[in-house]
């Protein structure tokens, strides 16, 4: 599944980015060359390795005592860290099988502005079109800007080839995690959500990490929520709880207290999406480059893509929904 536009953790570790060639549209439709649309979406999903990672959690622990629960936990099993295994096995699967393409709406903060975006997926790539800024329409300035940069996106997509290679290693570099994880934590089931089974994970203090990104997993605690029903990850959020060092410090640092919250939905017959995503990690990269991840964003509106759109006529769509919107709004 193609990764939606700016859905994502980034590299907060090795800060390493990919390049790519450039290509018109017109030469990535006549040689057929699409995106890799089994990169999965929590992908593990534009949530590059530190979303990946703790995607994966496992450990052990039964149903904690004093908790009444429903008639579904107590089918569980009695070991946590073969639940997550079971859920986390099917979730993998489900997002590689999944190849479905959406429109909806992304909001975000950039800039100390509260943004709207429209997106839209095409088997080429993916367009985004700013619609609003802090609960105001564009100008029309602004609505000519946006016209030019999705043109020249268009007919120079350098950069959406940069994103879908950045996306496919992100995606292969995160399921090579999951092979790490379930040593990573110990895992204990903490009750239920309505439907959901909540579980806490917490480092396990006998992980020997193969990679200083590994390390990460030594100071992070947090929380999950799960689907018994349908095996699909729902929420996770974490917390660094002390300090990362990489190689002692010399190459970089995360602080503690950073903190990252991912959501997940079914929004339509099975088809699960992120939601919403909450990213705030600060730290030193090397050579004293200061890190800032300040990341807030959530997703809407979505709307199952029909047949195969090229990028042009994405855009279009893109601006008879701005029109329409725009129009519907006037007249409220």
């Amino acid at each position: 599944m193609p990764v939606l536009p700016n859905r994502r953790v980034p590299y907060i570790i090795s800060l390493d980015y990919s390049r790519c060639q450039q290509s018109t549209e017109a030469d990535l439709q006549r040689a057929g060359t699409h995106a890799d649309t089994s990169c999965p979406l929590v992908s593990l999903n534009r949530l590059k390795p530190l979303l990946g990672a703790v995607l994966a959690v496992a450990g052990s622990a039964g149903i904690g005592s004093g908790h009444v629960q429903p008639e579904f936990a107590k089918n569980l099993p009695s070991s946590a860290n073969d639940f997550v295994r079971d859920v986390l096995h099917h979730e993998v699967a489900a997002q590689e099988q999944d190849h479905a393409l959406w429109s909806c709406r992304m909001e975000k903060r950039e800039d100390g502005k509260q943004k709207l975006f429209l997106v839209y997926q095409t088997r080429y790539g993916d367009i985004e079109r700013l619609f609003a800024i802090d609960g105001l329409p564009l100008t029309p300035a602004q609505i000519q800007t946006e016209d030019q940069r999705i043109e020249r996106l268009i007919s120079s997509p350098a950069e959406i080839r940069l994103q879908q290679k950045k996306q496919r290693s992100d995606g292969e570099h995160a399921r090579n995690l999951l092979h790490m994880l379930p040593e990573a934590f110990d895992f204990r089931y903490d009750g239920t959500q309505g439907s959901l089974v909540r579980l806490r994970f917490t480092p396990n203090p006998k992980f020997h990490p193969p990679d200083h990104e590994g390390q990460v997993f030594h100071h992070m605690q947090g929380t999950m929520l799960l689907d018994p029903q349908q095996k699909r990850l729902a929420a996770i959020d974490g917390t660094l709880t002390s300090e990362v060092k990489f190689f002692g410090g010399l190459f970089g640092h995360l602080d503690k207290g950073g903190t990252f919250v991912v959501q997940q939905q079914e929004v339509s017959g099975q088809f699960w999406e992120v939601t919403e995503m909450h990213v705030h990690m600060s730290g030193k990269a090397l050579f004293f480059k200061t890190i800032g991840v300040q990341e807030d964003e959530n997703y809407s509106n979505f709307d199952l893509v029909r047949g195969d759109p090229t990028l042009s006529q994405a855009a279009e769509f893109l601006k008879r929904d701005v029109r329409d919107t725009s129009q519907a709004q006037a007249r409220n």
